[in-house]
């Protein structure tokens, strides 16, 4: 398997040209804008973002237009609390579909709150916007939806989870595919940490600086170098690899995860070993259609929200777990994890982002090397998202987000995608190994 045989894709773009970057959408006036506001810790916050703005609130009265020049007095910026129970808990995730299916296997509890109360701010001119956001010293932009107050502050961690069994390693083989990042090697470092087994695999003119910081015997070498298509034919390698190998599934990773947290509830503490990617192989092994599976992002994933352990039938990005014997395979010279998901999906298969365990990266073109050198970082990301919706079309659009164009994308259509066992599955069979999924909080030294 090489470059040569991989489907770039890039005939389906309509007139396609390398490098392309359109000019951004003429700015906009987007006004009035609306701005929503939570206060999550109750009415003393309630009362004290009400002072702070000078307003008179109440819980009845949830919208209003925002001008900083009119201002109550002191003593009437106030918040008066009308309702009778208003603080609840968020329960609609435990009558999912993927809480019904998380049986024997490690415990997960994400059951938030809904915010105290939500405010909404219209805002007619981008002068009202700048004063407000001086007010409660926070960056707001057009593309901010919402903000709580008070903000919150960075994490500072002290605990972690440690397994409590010894086999806590995964079983089946976790590949990087790294270019031009033998310095930062972020995701390799994270393994290292946490003394699980893994295998780099590297471009040739990459492999004297990558040896120089890893293992050999961890270092794989492609046998094709700077074909201008990313990471797919690499990832395609690592699947012959395996496959080759005699493994069911493998994991493929990106190169710049920082680390990865377990949620549980209501935080994000940071693992210490392989422990967590052994409860996701064991638990997407009882399935025979979900040949694609992974972290959720941490960022996506907050600490006061509720979630199932998992979400069906979505995208799978950065790290993935793939069955060796799935009929889809990496395409694209770009966008090629969605494309890929989406394949699978449209033949009636199932993904599953997993919510238990939170993979910590770096944000897209954040990092040199990698896909920011080979082209976003002279190209942009037009052609990424447009090979999405050229692909296909039906699901996949492109649209000017975050700053850049961006690709968006319906799942509505797959909702109905169902999780099949595989035959004659009976949960009392792996009870041997499930019941040793437990971890322990441990207090950081």
């Amino acid at each position: 398997m090489n470059d040569v045989d991989y489907e770039s894709l890039v005939d389906e773009v309509r007139d396609y040209q390398k490098g392309f970057q359109p000019p951004k959408p003429e700015y906009k006036d987007d006004f009035p804008f609306e701005l929503k506001v939570h206060i999550t810790r109750g009415a003393g916050h309630a009362r004290e973002f009400a002072e702070l703005i000078g307003k008179r609130l109440s819980s009845d009265k949830r919208k209003f237009v925002y001008s900083d020049g009119r201002r109550v007095k002191p003593e009437n910026a106030t918040f008066v609390e009308k309702r009778v129970n208003p603080i609840k808990k968020s329960n609609n995730h435990l009558t999912r579909t993927e809480a019904r299916h998380w049986k024997n296997t490690v415990e997960f509890s994400q059951t938030g709150f809904i915010p105290y109360i939500t405010f909404t701010l219209i805002f007619r001119n981008k002068k009202q916007l700048a004063l407000f956001a001086k007010r409660v010293g926070q960056k707001i932009t057009l593309n901010t939806p919402s903000i709580n107050f008070p903000q919150k502050r960075p994490r500072v961690w002290k605990y972690h989870w440690v397994s409590t069994w010894e086999d806590c390693n995964p079983r089946y083989p976790v590949y990087i595919v790294s270019k031009g990042r033998a310095d930062s090697r972020l995701t390799a470092n994270a393994f290292e940490r946490y003394n699980m087994p893994y295998y780099i695999v590297v471009e040739p003119q990459d492999f004297d600086a990558y040896a120089s910081v890893i293992d050999e015997e961890k270092i794989l070498t492609l046998p094709f170098s700077n074909h201008g298509n990313g990471p797919g034919p690499a990832r395609n390698w690592c699947w012959h690899h395996a496959s080759k190998n005699g493994f069911k599934r493998h994991w493929v990773c990106d190169d710049n995860i920082k680390e990865f947290h377990r949620l549980h509830n209501g935080r994000r503490h940071p693992i210490t070993d392989g422990g967590m990617f052994r409860v996701i192989e064991e638990f997407v092994d009882r399935y025979k259609n979900v040949p694609i599976a992974g972290p959720q992002y941490r960022f996506h994933a907050l600490e006061g929200s509720s979630y199932p352990p998992f979400v069906l039938n979505t995208r799978i990005y950065s790290c993935l777990l793939i069955e060796n014997s799935s009929p889809f395979r990496w395409r694209g010279r770009y966008n090629e994890d969605t494309i890929m998901c989406l394949d699978a999906l449209k033949a009636g298969q199932t993904t599953m982002l997993f919510n238990c365990l939170l993979q910590d990266k770096v944000v897209t073109q954040a990092l040199k090397g990698g896909n920011t050198a080979e082209f976003y970082s002279d190209e942009g990301t037009y052609n990424k998202s447009m090979m999405l919706q050229a692909v296909h079309p039906d699901v996949a659009e492109v649209k000017w987000k975050y700053g850049r164009w961006h690709h968006e994308v319906n799942y509505k259509p797959f909702k109905g995608n169902k999780l099949e066992f595989v035959e004659c599955y009976n949960l009392s069979n792996n009870l041997e190994e499930t019941d040793q999924f437990k971890f322990e909080r441990v207090k950081m030294s």
